[in-house]
């Protein structure tokens, strides 16, 4: 048996304690005065799955009332664990969470472990190993479509892609066997035509979960956006108006911003990262050099730019000044503060700007923002453009996973290689067993118990 607190640490109007285990609800009995519970029981034991009891959680020792509860009971095995399970709810102050944790521990149930409830039901069979990581990517959504990739994966829908992909190899391993025992068979040749197709279908399922990464990781880590531009360009105020703070001091002297200020927001439940730069200019103030340098710095690591051009920017400026280096950063620029007036040079702008990768550019009010609207369609298009078709909705968020489908992959390869080069499907065999190791480590069939110490170890306590 073992229990903790699944609410986060601190104040809150209510808190819930979970316990798992056999027995637990027989040895919690020892602490609770039952007041009343579903269909008059008088006991925690009288409950059936899914039903709760008002009472008392007192200490059997000084009969001293510690809180009042609710408590719900969860069966065997109809529960998250497996195993009988309930869960108090009670008052979130720290004393009362501390007190009961305190008497069930008195009663002989242990503390629990960062991620023993998740790995208890992985244990039990209750959820694949992917399921249970996505687990911890819901509870970490920090974006809508970041919770909508995590509850995609914890209802099962990974696992039943890598099942079906396995299934076509353990169907491919099973006709090299009938081959190799019987090669005088006339049906050989047909089934030598089936492995191969069968093995090519199984690959094309793997590089579509492979392919749908590009998003997925934009949902794990956020898609970094850095905001360029020289000095009094608009950048801060571009970023207060996205974020909807004033992160960022806004004024009319050249360089207040002199370091990157980061702010994270959702855009159409895209997770992004906006980071505010030092002005990109030519300067002899030492703190300033040191911002622009990691300006470009920030510029470089991004997966998009924003770079802004003011009205007063000539094509001269923008080629000493702004110094864009050419890199694989999607880049749109922003000719801002159009309120006050277009750039004289916009169109020369264009031209050069474009010879360095640009491929979008957006007018831009600094007084009103009325063309917001097209940069979140700048953000959205790109992070639609990442995704290959996003795999039929379903999204390789986890890195761990993506690394094992790209192992699968590249032995799923060396046997098409096998079969195409005349070597025999029999050697195709081996390393079809290797990939189907690699694919098994995602949902848990060949996982290690280091690998499953090492996952579950960063999971939260309660869960």
């Amino acid at each position: 048996m073992f229990a903790a607190c699944s609410t986060p640490a601190g104040i809150s109007g209510i808190a819930v304690i979970r316990i798992s285990g056999n027995g637990c609800i027989e040895a919690l009995n020892k602490i609770v005065r039952p007041v009343r519970g579903a269909r008059g029981a008088k006991s925690l034991t009288d409950l059936e799955g899914y039903e709760s009891l008002y009472g008392e959680i007192k200490d059997p020792d000084t009969n001293e009332v510690i809180d009042d509860v609710v408590i719900t009971v969860f069966r065997t095995p109809h529960s998250y664990t497996g195993e009988d399970m309930a869960e108090i709810s009670c008052h979130g102050s720290v004393a009362v969470k501390q007190e009961i944790i305190r008497l069930l521990i008195s009663i002989g149930v242990e503390p629990a472990g960062p991620g023993q409830f998740s790995r208890t039901a992985f244990i039990n069979g209750k959820m694949t190993l992917d399921e249970t990581e996505a687990v911890m990517d819901v509870i970490n959504a920090d974006s809508k479509k970041a919770l909508a990739a995590g509850q995609k994966i914890m209802s099962g829908a990974l696992a039943q892609r890598i099942d079906k992909a396995e299934s076509m190899l353990y169907e491919a391993m099973a006709l090299i066997e009938m081959i190799v025992e019987f090669p005088e068979h006339d049906d050989t040749e047909d089934n030598e035509d089936k492995v191969k197709d069968l093995i090519l279908k199984a690959r094309t399922e793997l590089q579509k979960l492979s392919d749908s990464y590009g998003m997925g990781r934009i949902l794990s880590e956020r898609l970094k956006i850095a905001l360029i531009g020289i000095p009094n360009s608009g950048k801060s105020t571009l970023l207060n108006a996205l974020s909807g703070t004033d992160k960022s001091i806004v004024t009319d002297i050249p360089g207040t911003t002199r370091d990157a200020i980061e702010s994270n927001l959702q855009v159409r439940g895209i997770p992004v990262t906006l980071v505010d730069t030092a002005g990109i200019t030519s300067t002899d103030d030492l703190v300033e050099k040191i911002g622009v340098e990691r300006s470009k710095e920030v510029f470089a690591s991004s997966d998009m730019a924003f770079i802004l051009v003011p009205p007063n920017m000539t094509l001269e400026e923008t080629k000493t000044r702004l110094d864009i280096p050419r890199t694989d950063v999607h880049s749109v620029v922003i000719f801002s503060k159009s309120d006050i007036g277009s750039n004289p040079e916009e169109e020369a702008i264009r031209e050069y700007l474009s010879s360095l990768g640009v491929k979008e550019f957006i007018s831009l009010s600094g007084k009103d923002f009325s063309n917001m609207e097209a940069m979140e369609d700048s953000i959205e298009s790109f992070y639609n453009s990442c995704g290959n078709g996003s795999s039929e909705g379903l999204l390789i968020t986890n890195g761990r996973h993506m690394a094992l489908i790209g192992k699968a992959l590249q032995f799923i390869d060396l046997a098409i290689s096998a079969v195409n080069d005349g070597m025999g499907v029999e050697t195709a065999s081996s390393v079809l067993r290797a990939a189907l190791d690699e694919m098994g480590q995602i949902t848990g069939k060949t996982v290690s118990a280091d690998l499953a110490d090492t996952i579950f170890g960063r999971f939260c306590i309660g869960k």
